[in-house]
């Protein structure tokens, strides 16, 4: 079975940065990019992002470049949004236009009638 491209939005932060361990050798993804703001793009990971987490960067995800949060320039199926609600509401819209599924942190769209939660609990 051929993995699922998945890329991250607001890959440098924190909530990204757990995006990334949980994809990192997932046996239903593969990473395939990392999307940030205008000051990290154009970067490799590891220049762009201070690693917060207990285990240590994949070496092979700290050479993967960054690109900007933009549609065009994501290669990927399906994108797992950390960016903030403020950020999130401008451009999570684009990517579910272009094709891409999307799954959010942020609080942006959550009360849409045509955005299902992801929760147990709610999706019973």
């Amino acid at each position: 079975m051929a993995k699922i491209r998945a890329g991250v939005l607001g890959a440098t932060g924190a909530v990204g940065q757990r995006f990334i361990e949980q994809l990192w050798n997932h046996p239903w993804f593969e990473l395939t990019s990392l999307a940030a703001s205008e000051r990290s793009a154009g970067k490799k990971y590891r220049e762009a992002a201070r690693w917060r987490l207990e285990h240590e960067l994949p070496p092979e995800v700290g050479e993967m470049g960054v690109v900007n949060v933009d549609p065009k320039e994501v290669e990927a199926d399906v994108v797992f949004s950390a960016l903030p609600t403020g950020e999130a509401k401008k451009v999570e819209a684009n990517f579910a236009k272009a094709g891409f599924a999307v799954a959010s942190n942020a609080s942006a769209y959550r009360f849409d009638a045509d955005v299902p939660l992801m929760i147990p609990e709610c999706n019973p």
